[in-house]
């Protein structure tokens, strides 16, 4: 600092000299061009050339100070740059034992990453000698104790793994032999076919059966499960087979992918023809599963129900089918010929249970289904396929149609019982209503159907069925919130002398859980009377409707006829106690009340009519 203040003043003074020189030698040339003598120009010329030596001399200094500068400058900062270095190694140094500090607070014992055994352990294996104080010197000691005892665990698992290779070999070797067993017992088997056939044993049928199960969809495996081991249990004789084809059932997964190929490409080269790819989208969206479970329930009197249900893959539900087998030593045979309606699958099954009529898919995805395989909104599943009624898919424990929900075993054990007895009684429930339609198209009444009652001298005119849409042309209009269009309507005609009693009785497809419904209309001499107009013909109405229950007391199938006897006696009764006929039959007090009503309620005991109480 020194040295440069004092360099600063020199060149300050250098500078007022160079710059007074530089004017004394401007003043001399300016002169020089002035004077006209030589003597003067000669003196000038003295003064510049002095002048010029000055600068020169001047020039050296500067150049001399210059140089001290500039090495002054370089020693200077290469000092600068020295210490410069110096601190730059020291942050470095400092990032590094700050990092290396870091490392030493952040460390963690790889100890710690192991789970080792408890401490109590290792306490309880030092026994009477004292554990170091020292946590660390505690920790040492530990962890050579873990690994003593890991090297004794390796030992025995080394033990164990030799064991299980063994075990593993000796296992293989069983399997081998069990693998050669089948086919020694198929052959044992085939040789006992004869003694099997004369003991009724039919193991074969019954291995086959099973295997057959084994691959049925989980739906129908539930209900051939269910109703094999209720069955079993309670000794009814029901016989659950399993129908179908198995190889197809096997390969069903791979099947699949193959036909959803195929529909691709069917339904693009088709595009134009919607008949075609809505007869392709059926055929795929209603696809059954190759295997079915078919069950034979037994009924009385030689008739059995062979009922059958089928899984729809795509749909994901359950239907059935139902027909009638009877024997030949059945009584049923020599009464009439099984084939009708009444007959028919839809017709035993519908309202089975409440109004369950099995004509909409319960599943909840079928509108998206339809949607999917271009079908329309009304679409349903064909009859030859059965019908999805709501206790068949109880039946099968489906309760959700949720993929990620499972069977509901428990819903489906409960609803065999009732199934089998619900059957069981609508067969035999359907032959005794077409036993007595048939007699009744005859104008004839079956024995089975008789009432206590005296001789009938009222007879069956005439008995036929009309079709719904003639119900609503010829009966009130008000009546239709009494019936519906699944109902089965017939026409009556019953006759004494000239009075004739016009009838119409509604059967409901449970029936005979539900009574028939009648109303009349009575023609006599006197003119026409129905329950509007006539207090008997109303009372008549009471007796065949609100106190049909009388007629259940026995033979309930036959309540049919029992009506239409209690009818042709409730027209006995009032031809004669009208006055219209000569009276035969006997009554206690023939009116009753400001109506005058009749007797119409028959005392088998006492054999008089009189009045209900």
């Amino acid at each position: 600092l020194l040295y440069t203040i004092k360099f600063e003043v020199t060149m300050t003074d250098a500078c007022l000299l160079y710059k007074s020189t530089c004017t004394r030698l401007h003043d001399s040339l300016c002169d020089m061009v002035k004077k006209d003598s030589t003597a003067d120009k000669q003196q000038l010329i003295d003064d510049c050339m002095q002048c010029f030596a000055h600068l020169k001399k001047y020039n050296c200094k500067a150049q001399h100070q210059c140089k001290r500068v500039r090495d002054t400058t370089h020693q200077l900062k290469k000092k600068l740059d020295s210490t410069d270095l110096i601190l730059k190694n020291l942050h470095f140094e400092e990032i590094y034992l700050q990092r290396e500090i870091q490392k030493c607070l952040q460390y963690k014992s790889l100890d710690e990453e192991i789970c080792l055994m408890p401490e109590a352990d290792f306490l309880a294996s030092l026994g009477d000698k004292p554990a170091p104080t020292d946590a660390h010197q505690r920790m040492l000691q530990r962890l050579n104790w873990e690994v003593e005892q890991r090297k004794a665990m390796q030992v025995e698992l080394e033990k164990w793994e030799k064991k299980k290779v063994d075990l593993v070999s000796e296992i293989s070797d069983l399997q081998k032999y069990l693998a050669s067993l089948p086919p020694q017992l198929e052959e044992l088997l085939n040789s006992t076919t004869q003694v099997q056939e004369f003991l009724g044993m039919k193991l074969v049928h019954r291995r086959t059966q099973v295997e057959m199960a084994s691959w049925l969809p989980p739906q129908l495996y539930n209900i051939y499960c269910q109703v094999t081991g209720y069955s079993e249990f309670a000794e009814i004789g029901t016989t659950v087979t399993v129908n179908g084809d198995l190889e197809r059932a096997k390969n069903l997964t791979s099947e699949e992918h193959i036909d959803e190929d195929e529909v691709v490409e069917i339904d693009a080269k088709h595009s134009k023809r919607r008949s075609a790819a809505h007869d392709l989208g059926k055929k795929k969206l209603f696809k059954a599963h190759p295997l079915t479970v078919e069950v034979v329930v037994p009924c009385d009197d030689g008739v059995h129900a062979k009922v059958l249900f089928t899984y729809l893959t795509k749909c994901r539900v359950v239907t059935v089918g139902i027909s009638l087998m009877i024997t030949t030593a059945s009584p049923w045979r020599d009464k009439f010929s099984v084939g009708t309606d009444y007959m028919s699958s839809k017709e035993l099954l519908c309202a089975l249970w409440s109004d369950d009529h099995g004509d909409e898919c319960p599943n909840p995805e079928m509108s998206a289904l339809l949607d999917k395989y271009s079908l329309p909104a009304k679409s349903k599943i064909p009859n030859s396929l059965g019908r999805p009624f709501l206790w068949a898919q109880r039946l099968a424990g489906i309760t959700s149609w949720s993929p990620d929900s499972e069977l509901d075993v428990a819903t489906s054990r409960q609803t065999v019982p009732p199934f089998l007895d619900a059957i069981k009684q609508r067969c035999l429930a359907r032959l005794a209503l077409k036993y007595q339609l048939r007699n009744l198209s005859t104008n004839n009444t079956v024995k089975e159907g008789a009432i206590q009652q005296p001789t009938l001298l009222t007879e069956l005119s005439s008995w036929k069925e009309i079709s719904f849409d003639k119900f609503n042309e010829t009966y009130p209009k008000k009546l239709a919130s009494h019936v519906s269009d699944k109902d089965t309507f017939y026409e009556i005609v019953v006759k004494r002398g000239k009075t004739s009693c016009k009838g119409l009785v509604v059967l409901s497809l449970d029936y005979p859980v539900s009574p028939p419904f009648t109303i009349i209309e009575l023609t006599s001499p006197s003119g026409r009377a129905d329950a509007h107009s006539d207090n008997n013909v109303r009372a008549i109405e009471e007796e065949l409707n609100v106190h049909v229950g009388d007629l259940y007391a026995r033979d309930v199938e036959y309540v049919l006829t029992k009506v239409v006897c209690k009818l042709c006696m409730c027209v006995d009764v009032y031809v004669e106690g009208m006055g219209l006929e000569p009276q035969i039959k006997f009554f206690i007090s023939k009116f009753k009340g400001p109506d005058n009503i009749l007797p119409y309620v028959f005392n088998s005991e006492k054999q008089y009519f009189q009045h209900r109480q």
